[in-house]
């Protein structure tokens, strides 16, 4: 059926496959000790179809699934914290011309190691990672290959302040953060891929970053997360903020059915130097756990 659903697509299946025997072990095995660590998570997987059958005013069968995963592992001892989110999504359209196209592609981990100054700030240091599971398409060509598994990498990397309320809302300010760019030396081979120069594998930029995270219960069954990332390089273009805005609504039917809207812009003026966005929303299962 589907010839762009590379090794990394199974990869992503593999993974979604194991988090639920992960949570299921989490849950059930209430003999191991976790005392300091505070788990959870969600495993969703949502799609759409479309049927036409002498539809007089035309149409295209099609079929769209979306997997993700949205976990939280959160450590606290005495005067530490190491809050640790993990984020990946997977989803493809199909049509009945036989043609496959992802319509989301993303791996990230944000992690906050943090010690206590007094009862709501703490120093800290701070890491994003960010990367994909499958090969992408330049939309104005898409036959040319300009992406794929672990290229490109977006690593950051700081020292800083932060400011926690609860596990639902925090800010953390680095005012000194490294970021790195990685991507496979056959996608610069004919110029700049994602900021990085000709012949080159890897670009590094030097400035502030910032990170969000509000999540709120506004019912029972609706809950709304906010994550958002904030950069801006002291070495070139130092008037631009690169920002990463993510708003995830999640509206439970069931306990096990769920509707979901995601929505993601995301500007930076090196890579791309123009404003993207993206939307989906999907009714589908939902399987949650926490410790």
């Amino acid at each position: 059926m589907l010839k762009l659903l590379t090794m990394s697509k199974y990869f992503f299946l593999f993974l979604f496959s194991i988090s639920f025997y992960v949570s299921n072990a989490q849950t059930k095995n209430d003999s191991i000790p976790v005392k300091h660590w505070k788990i959870s998570g969600t495993n969703s997987l949502t799609g759409a179809q479309t049927s036409f059958d002498k539809w007089q005013i035309g149409g295209t069968n099609n079929l769209t699934v979306n997997a993700k995963i949205n976990y939280d592992f959160n450590y606290h001892k005495k005067d530490w914290s190491w809050d640790n989110k993990v984020l990946a999504t997977y989803g493809f359209n199909r049509n009945k011309r036989n043609s496959t196209k992802k319509t989301d592609d993303r791996i990230e981990l944000n992690s906050i190691l943090s010690k206590t100054m007094n009862k709501q700030w703490s120093y800290s240091a701070y890491m994003n990672f960010q990367t994909q599971f499958d090969k992408g398409y330049d939309p104005t060509d898409e036959t040319k290959n300009i992406s794929r598994f672990m290229s490109p990498v977006f690593l950051q990397l700081g020292p800083g302040v932060l400011w926690k309320k609860n596990d639902n809302f925090k800010i953390n300010i680095s005012p000194a953060s490294t970021k790195f760019i990685f991507v496979h030396e056959k996608f610069t081979k004919n110029g700049k891929s994602f900021s990085v120069e000709q012949h080159e594998t890897q670009r590094l930029e030097f400035g502030a970053a910032a990170y969000v995270y509000y999540r709120v219960k506004v019912l029972e069954n609706i809950t709304i997360e906010n994550i958002l990332g904030l950069y801006s390089n002291y070495i070139e273009n130092t008037k631009n903020v690169d920002f990463d805005y993510q708003l995830n609504i999640d509206m439970k039917v069931t306990k096990f059915i769920t509707a979901n809207i995601n929505y993601q812009a995301l500007y930076d003026n090196e890579t791309f130097g123009a404003l993207q966005q993206r939307q989906n929303i999907g009714v589908g299962f939902k399987y949650s756990f926490h410790n």
